[in-house]
């Protein structure tokens, strides 16, 4: 299935000036990129983009706890409410804080195959080979103790849903190509062979 994803390179990244090299991971698997541009967040748009649901925050909450409680820690945080609604305010804060590259992949499951490049959320657990395990070693232990939110370099829709939802919050549809790329009759025709 033909789809498309956001991808965010975030402040962290952009600082460390590893913008080609990230879209490079992308455009080698096969992926095209459909839409490009470099902005400064608003407050309102970083909002807009964390749209947190009760079903996540509730996830995160019992993540985080039970890391705290394998530590014999006081979770400090009373419910996952208080918990997601503390998450959201740092990740807002630090998307608005400086330049992101915001790009929109399309190409046959551009959602999970964009996952699987970026790794997991906390770099210190992503795979060697994926983005986050190859360019940062921040932990949640880390993040936590400094009160701020992971610096894991790079943001990708997480699901179908979720795209179609942040594509909208950073490109107008003028904004997205429609032109073939060159691996296009190469991956999709299926008259072609090689």
């Amino acid at each position: 299935m033909i789809e498309q994803t956001l991808v965010l390179v975030k402040p962290d990244g952009v600082q460390r000036s590893i913008i080609g090299e990230i879209l490079t991971r992308f455009e080698r698997t096969g992926l095209k990129v459909v839409a490009l541009k470099m902005v400064i967040p608003s407050k309102d748009q970083a909002d807009r983009h964390y749209a947190l649901t009760e079903e996540w925050m509730q996830m995160v909450y019992t993540k985080a706890k039970a890391k705290y409680d394998a530590n014999n820690e006081v979770f400090p945080y009373p419910d996952y409410k208080a918990y997601g609604s503390s998450i959201k305010d740092g990740l807002v804060t630090f998307l608005a804080s400086g330049p992101v590259v915001a790009f929109v992949l399309e190409g046959e499951l551009a959602i999970s195959l964009t996952r699987k490049i970026v790794g997991a959320t906390e770099p210190a657990s992503s795979a060697p080979g994926t983005i986050r395990g190859d360019y940062s070693l921040d932990t949640y232990a880390l993040s936590n103790s400094q009160n701020r939110p992971l610096r894991n370099l790079i943001h990708a829709s997480g699901n179908l849903d979720e795209a179609k939802n942040e594509v909208p919050i950073w490109f107008a549809p003028a904004e997205i190509s429609k032109v073939n790329g060159a691996l296009d009759p190469i991956m999709y025709d299926e008259k072609r062979f090689l």
